[in-house]
């Protein structure tokens, strides 16, 4: 039955043009990241750094805290957009569905999205560092790394703006939320509570260690577990409880 749900939800995402979001989203990330490294060139690079990784750095502070929050925002509210028109939801609950199954199935839609933005980010950032001339070895493994912790940092955050775009009767409302909560991400950052809060994960989970703010990684995937835990059991008894919205 989710294989099912998953295949209608990948039906619909056809009739919209991902493939614009896709490449906008990750392409702003890469360019914001690759100007501010070669403006900032001299102070970035000291005698045995990596280049690649040292460009990395300004992805994962340009993407992880503002483009990627913004587009998991955007996927949440494009991914329960069908459902609020129309009626879609008193007709989709009525159907003989487990809730819970709609719920992953929506969810695990969005992490879709997210991974193939991941994938199509590092495409971009590996090819532009190569037309650019970068120095240095390409650590793809290592890059790789990074782009897995950003995903999974970001679990948190979806099932969040999965919760608030099902409740949300218009597309601008999760939009608008995701925005405003954005906005302190950066300064949020650079302090304590950075590692409970969702908009600011990803770009702790994706920064080099000696880059991050993260003084305890045992304490922030555990921060990050027990978030996601915590709203994926409320998101799925407050859905399963509805049978209308």
């Amino acid at each position: 039955m989710l294989k099912d749900i998953l295949y209608v939800e990948r039906l619909k995402l056809k009739r919209s043009k991902m493939w614009l979001i896709y490449i906008i989203g990750p392409l702003l990330g890469v360019f914001l990241a690759y100007i501010n490294f070669f403006k900032n060139y001299d102070l970035f690079m000291n005698p045995g750094d990596n280049a690649w990784i040292e460009a990395w750095t300004q992805v994962a502070l340009f993407m992880g805290p503002f483009v990627l929050p913004i587009l998991v925002g955007v996927y949440a509210a494009l991914i329960c957009r069908s459902e609020h028109v129309g009626g879609g939801w008193k007709q989709l609950l009525a159907l003989p569905i487990s809730h819970s199954n709609i719920f992953f199935g929506k969810f695990l839609t969005i992490i879709k999205m997210i991974v193939i933005t991941m994938l199509i980010l590092m495409i971009l950032f590996i090819s532009f560092g190569y037309l650019i001339g970068m120095d240095g070895n390409l650590p793809v493994f290592t890059l790789l790394g990074y782009m897995i912790r950003g995903i999974l940092a970001c679990l948190p955050l979806v099932v969040l703006q999965l919760i608030i775009s099902i409740r949300s009767k218009t597309f601008g409302i999760p939009l608008a939320v995701t925005i405003v909560f954005t906005l302190p991400a950066i300064i949020v950052a650079s302090t304590p509570l950075g590692q409970f809060y969702p908009w600011t994960q990803p770009m702790l989970a994706m920064s080099p260690e000696d880059e991050s703010p993260i003084q305890s990684y045992l304490l922030f995937y555990t921060l990050l577990i027990v978030t996601f835990s915590i709203l994926l059991f409320y998101g799925l008894r407050n859905f399963a409880k509805r049978d209308t919205i």
